[in-house]
């Protein structure tokens, strides 16, 4: 006689609770491994910005001095032109961050994108990219995610003027732990931003510029008047909008690396700066906010090398003492 088999297999209702179960138990598992992940990547940006911070230390060490945020060009002949295309800081730097070979391809006598300029400029460098971002659309370009610091002002663009609002780079003019008179472990040194989605067809505030800047103060501007700034500049970022910033790290506009603090972190408005059209995000003076992907902040460095995470709800005249080197009123990190 034939043994009946006492296994009777899952039923319809069996085999969907156990499905339901694993779905439930990847939705808990899957935003833990996410915020692993940023950890991680919060945390290699992190000792990114420290080795630039210590870099620019160690450029200080020999030369006694910060390098400018742009230079003139200088000729053969030893005669200075003044350009608004020469070459950046972080040119000056990449002997010490072991780009030696790339340094001395450099042509200080011709603009910082020509020639075999414009080839050392589209080297991507991971030192310059923070992987929390994404990479720049156009792979020509090598891309950047730090900002140096111009201070908190909206003319730190303005050439080779320092006053007291001022950051560590300005343009044209070089500065040392001896104009850091509000204490070198008070001032905001280089702070991430985000690159450019290199698309003019969308609007994505977070990573665009546009023109037209209405703000009439240059050194820590109001709160208020930083709003109504940034409302006027959503309004014209609906006709036109520039894309490419953070494209290389190897120019020496705002727009691709530099930043300034009189607007907070992760500002909720377009990045905004003076002026007509711009070919470049941005080559002029404006808002250029720190922006970052990790959550509720920024990464930032300060003038000693020590790094720091910026809530985006710091206290908005704390975050703009912090962003200038010597106007006196020195405010304590929160």
């Amino acid at each position: 006689m034939k043994r009946k088999s006492s296994w009777q297999g899952f039923t319809l209702v069996e085999l969907l609770v156990v499905i339901a179960i694993i779905g439930v138990l990847i939705a808990l598992l899957l935003p833990a491994v996410q915020q692993a992940r940023e950890a991680a990547r919060r945390m290699q940006c992190s000792n990114q910005v420290k080795q630039l911070t210590l870099a620019f230390h160690n450029y200080h060490d020999t030369h006694k001095k910060f390098p400018a945020l742009q230079y003139d060009i200088i000729k053969s002949d030893g005669t200075s032109v003044s350009s608004w295309r020469g070459h950046g800081a972080y040119v000056m730097i990449l002997p010490y961050i072991e780009q030696n070979a790339l340094y001395d391809r450099y042509n200080f006598t011709i603009e910082w994108d020509t020639g075999v300029n414009t080839t050392n400029a589209q080297t991507k460098l991971d030192a310059f990219l923070c992987p929390s971002d994404i990479a720049y659309p156009d792979s020509n370009w090598g891309g950047n995610n730090y900002g140096l610091n111009g201070g908190s002002r909206r003319d730190f663009y303005s050439t080779g003027s320092a006053v007291a609002a001022s950051g560590p780079f300005v343009r044209r003019q070089e500065s040392g732990f001896r104009d850091f008179t509000d204490g070198s472990s008070n001032v905001i040194f280089i702070a991430e931003i985000l690159k450019g989605d290199n698309s003019s067809s969308q609007l994505t505030k977070e990573r665009d510029y546009t023109n037209q800047l209405s703000l009439s103060t240059d050194q820590f501007p109001a709160q208020a008047d930083i709003e109504a700034a940034g409302a006027g500049c959503d309004s014209t970022a609906t006709s036109w909008q520039q894309s490419n910033g953070g494209r290389t790290w190897g120019a020496s506009f705002p727009g691709f690396i530099g930043m300034n603090t009189i607007a907070p972190p992760n500002w909720k408005h377009i990045s905004c700066c003076s002026g007509g059209n711009f070919g470049y995000a941005c080559d002029r003076n404006g808002i250029v906010p720190a922006r970052s992907l990790h959550p509720g902040g920024v990464l930032a460095s300060m003038g000693d090398g020590s790094v720091k995470f910026f809530p985006e709800t710091i206290d908005f005249v704390t975050w703009q003492r912090l962003g200038a080197r010597a106007d006196g009123n020195p405010v304590s990190i929160p």
